[in-house]
């Protein structure tokens, strides 16, 4: 394990020097009928459990962990669960447009091939906005930019992402939140930079809590 990712796991382990009076806790859990990343499916197109924690300063500084089951292999390893570890801090400009800066360790419990690391920023300003992750070491670079608007009883979205030497999605989605559930229906469009064969679209359904 790197320096980074020792770095957000101890961070997350030495949470008793923070005053929980500042500090507020949060959960989170959903049910997806296909773990889709970037436009790529995660699980083999099954149904995926998620959920994680995330403590946040009232300063704006934050970290979590997050899980989710998958199918991970790199031909000689396989391994059914990705492990993520990520801190940041994320404040506002105005009511209508902010910041989010951070670090984030994406682990795969024994295919340790696949565990890589990115440094994100992204702003948002009235609905739109523009994100940017910078792959550490080997990994590859992702930008993306999308859009929102409140529609009817939920909110629409749709947004396009690169993903360096991979490939380009397109999402569009609409999120309903009925207390507190969030139901989500999804549509993707993967174009793979170099392999026709690996184009991939399709839609999911996501319910959250």
């Amino acid at each position: 394990m790197n320096i980074l990712k020792k770095l957000v796991f101890t961070s997350l382990l030495s949470l008793s020097s923070f005053s929980f009076s500042e500090v507020s806790l949060s959960g989170n859990v959903a049910l997806t009928t296909d773990y889709v990343w970037r436009g790529m499916t995660q699980n083999g197109g099954d149904p995926s459990i998620s959920g994680g924690f995330d403590l946040e300063d009232d300063s704006g500084f934050y970290l979590g962990v997050w899980a989710a089951n998958v199918a991970a292999s790199d031909g000689t390893d396989t391994g059914s669960i990705e492990l993520d570890g990520y801190l940041g801090y994320s404040g506002s400009f105005n009511d209508d447009s902010g910041y989010d800066v951070g670090f984030i360790a994406y682990t795969y419990p024994a295919v340790d091939s696949w565990d890589f690391e990115e440094l994100y920023i992204s702003f948002d300003f009235y609905g739109a906005y523009v994100m940017f992750a910078s792959g550490i070491d080997a990994a590859n670079n992702y930008g993306e930019i999308g859009y929102s608007v409140d529609a009817g009883p939920g909110t629409f979205s749709i947004s396009y992402g690169d993903y360096e030497n991979t490939g380009s999605n397109y999402l569009i989605g609409y999120d309903w939140t009925v207390g507190d559930f969030t139901l989500g229906f999804y549509y993707y469009d993967f174009d793979h930079d170099t392999t026709p064969a690996s184009d991939d679209d399709g839609g999911y359904f996501t319910i959250s809590y």
